[in-house]
């Protein structure tokens, strides 16, 4: 069964977020970027759980490449809970989230992102996308 949470780019969970979309300036610099989008669902009664040891572990997210080694590569990004915490973050490391995510808006978690390329072609870049670790969602 499909999983009904998702990324979005909004916290009233309106406009679900497909892929981490990069712009590069035309100069080939680009200052790093940070932006939130929202994991959560839209249906009710819903709860995202870690697929080991559902409520104790964390949920993950990290970061899917589909072109591995051209554009954009997942080490240029951070991930955090928090703007403020994206300084501390790792490059290219999946960030742990809480045990249990319920549905509805008012239940989105925010994920922080970090964007610092490399110079690069000028461009929009869009390999990059938001994964969970493996999940179970199961009723409230």
């Amino acid at each position: 069964m499909a999983l009904t949470f998702t990324f979005y780019n909004d916290a009233g969970l309106t406009q679900t977020a497909a892929n981490v979309s990069v712009l590069q300036a035309t100069d080939g610099t680009s200052p790093a970027v940070d932006r939130v989008v929202y994991l959560g669902s839209t249906a009710a009664g819903k709860k995202l759980q870690a697929f080991v040891d559902p409520g104790v572990d964390p949920v993950t997210v990290g970061l899917a490449d589909a072109a591995t080694g051209s554009g954009v590569e997942a080490a240029h990004v951070r991930l955090a809970a928090s703007q403020a915490g994206l300084d501390a973050a790792t490059p290219g490391a999946s960030l742990n989230l809480a045990a249990q995510i319920l549905s509805g808006s008012v239940n989105a978690v925010a994920v922080w992102l970090r964007i610092d390329t490399p110079a690069l072609v000028a461009g929009t870049y869009t390999d990059l996308s938001l994964i969970t670790g493996e999940c179970v969602e199961s009723t409230v």
